[in-house]
């Protein structure tokens, strides 16, 4: 799949092997099985990670896991994996984690332009302002635009997250799809699903009719997650699930739709100190805030 995707792939068994290879040839980037020995612990892969990082510290690393080993993809995230995708993977979210890893990896930092120079390349019509600080959260806005980068923004209200939300959507390729906003402090955990996922007609009580969710809506282009940090710990696990697999299931139906959506996620809590508390799961911290 890789090579038919124009990649150079090497592959390798163990971590010998590949040391041995990277020392004479940088990789563009690693993808890393935690489990390749006899072992299904996934500590053989956190150590060949560690070992890698040292070596070459700049260079993405991509871990593949299953499901029930996330805890550990999250470990990994903290040594520094760049993302981790779960078996079995779709590939065309594979080929996105991977040139995502490596365009953001490659492409040079614009920091010193001005605004009028941001203004020829991108369209940030929508946000007013030209100080320093100002001009460097819109080139990081056009560094990730074009990648399907999970994006996480954070700042006290009023202070234009939504405007950033859209500046990064307006110029993405998915700039002529939809862009829709979800405000998750306003969805009471008994209706997320209808809400988010959307049901079929019958599926319970009140459902008169059909109803297309979020997800389903925003298909093809950018879901934006507006107060993340107000969602609670059973909805928290249920989103984790969508933004896991990119599949989620419509209330009254047995088969799981796939949803191809970039997803942008904000809030004014302080997110860090939640997943230190646990009110905020630390494996659907590190899905969302791949950019912040």
């Amino acid at each position: 799949m890789l090579r038919q995707s124009g990649f150079s792939p090497i592959c390798i068994s163990n971590p010998q092997e590949a040391f041995k290879l990277i020392s004479q040839n940088k990789p563009d980037a690693v993808i890393l099985d935690l489990n390749f020995g006899n072992s299904t612990s996934g500590m053989e892969g956190l150590k060949a990670l560690d070992e890698f990082k040292k070596i070459f510290p700049s260079v993405p690393v991509i871990l593949i896991t299953a499901w029930a080993s996330i805890s550990l993809a999250v470990e990994g995230m903290k040594k520094g994996a760049f993302d981790f995708v779960s078996k079995p993977w779709d590939n065309s979210a594979l080929l996105n984690t991977i040139k995502t890893a490596i365009e953001l990896n490659s492409e040079p930092p614009e920091n010193g332009l001005s605004r009028s120079m941001l203004d020829e390349k991108f369209d940030f019509s929508g946000i007013v302002g030209e100080s320093p600080l100002i001009n460097n959260i819109l080139v990081t806005i056009g560094r990730v635009a074009n990648t399907d980068a999970s994006v996480l923004i954070l700042g006290e209200s009023g202070t234009g997250k939504e405007l950033i939300a859209e500046a990064i959507h307006q110029n993405s390729s998915r700039k002529d799809s939809p862009f829709v906003t979800v405000n998750l402090g306003g969805i009471s955990s008994s209706l997320f699903e209808s809400e988010m996922f959307g049901h079929k007609k019958g599926a319970f009580t009140d459902a008169y009719s059909d109803r297309i969710g979020r997800f389903g809506m925003a298909n093809g282009g950018t879901i934006f997650l507006d107060e993340i940090g107000d969602l609670n710990l059973n909805s928290q696990v249920k989103l984790l699930r969508v933004l896991h697999d990119r599949t989620y299931q419509v209330l009254g139906e047995s088969t799981p739709r796939r949803t191809d959506v970039r997803v942008i996620c904000a809030t004014n809590r302080d997110i860090k100190e939640m997943v230190h508390n646990s009110t905020f799961r630390e494996d659907l911290y590190y899905r969302i805030n791949l950019i912040t």
